[in-house]
């Protein structure tokens, strides 16, 4: 391995985290619905950043249709989490992403269809 693939390797920047809706048991993941308001809850898997793994500090981050207004933000520092809860403050296409803060390897995203009314201006 050269130099340069130790300090910048081909892998710089994949999609490595897999984020996945938890589904309640019983139910299909294409019946399951997220509000906005409610709780959703996401899993994570890092099986695919072996054989490093992810590198703290996390950056979780939510954002809905209306952009800056409705970011939420979330940093892991002592750990790597394996689930994540939040609540979508409004309807319409939310982005979900979990990704290393400084080292900016490796990170994960989810689009979640979220059903209820968008914020107004």
């Amino acid at each position: 391995m050269s130099i340069a693939d130790e300090i910048s390797p081909r892998t710089l920047g994949e999609d490595r985290f897999d984020l996945t809706l938890d589904v309640p048991e019983g139910l299909d993941v294409l019946d399951f619905v997220a509000r906005a308001h409610s709780l959703v809850t996401v899993n994570v898997s890092y099986e695919r950043a072996d054989p490093e793994g992810a590198l703290l500090p996390l950056e979780f981050v939510v954002v809905g249709p209306s952009g800056d207004s409705t970011r939420q933000t979330r940093h892991f520092q002592r750990f790597a989490p394996s689930t994540i809860t939040f609540r979508p403050r409004e309807g319409g296409e939310t982005l979900v992403v979990l990704r290393e803060l400084y080292h900016n390897r490796w990170f994960g995203r989810l689009v979640i269809d979220v059903e209820g009314d968008q914020l107004e201006d």
